[in-house]
């Protein structure tokens, strides 16, 4: 019995990805626009055009996109994404990340309930304060009926 728990630890164990600044705010995104289970042309264009303003990838931004599709499709957690924005971005960035995520889910012209609870969810596991949760819906909204 003891031999068989030494064998055990004694197995390799797998290393673990290290996440990008840019792959985790591209998988939240997704995380997003998959939360209906409906994807949308519109709500893909504007995860794009997030990507694009946030990153200088340029013609990359498709095998971020495909990589952080099949990234979220293996994660079991939201943690993992939302760490490494917690680590490395200001409150400023946290809140253009927020007002992205709402783009996404605005983008088909309704806020699925699904969607929202996951923004909202997102929102918590950045300490967001919940005042800024509803001004970044509130400000989104606005800014996309001004469109």
């Amino acid at each position: 019995m003891i031999t068989a728990l030494k064998n055990l630890f004694k197995l390799p164990v797998e290393q673990v990805e290290q996440i990008s600044y840019q792959k985790a705010v591209a998988a939240l995104l997704m995380e997003v626009m998959l939360a209906d289970h409906k994807v949308d042309e519109q709500e893909e264009k504007q995860v794009k055009g997030f990507l694009r303003e946030i990153s200088d990838l340029g013609e990359d931004i498709d095998v971020l996109y495909e990589d952080a599709k099949s990234g979220v499709d293996e994660a079991n957690d939201l943690y993992q994404f939302t760490k490494v924005i917690n680590d490395g971005a200001t409150l400023e960035q946290k809140m253009l990340l927020l007002k992205g995520l709402w783009r996404v889910a605005l983008a088909d012209g309704d806020i699925d309930s699904y969607e929202d609870h996951r923004i909202r969810r997102i929102s918590e596991l950045l300490f967001m304060p919940h005042s800024e949760f509803i001004q970044a819906k509130l400000s989104t909204q606005a800014e996309m009926k001004a469109e």
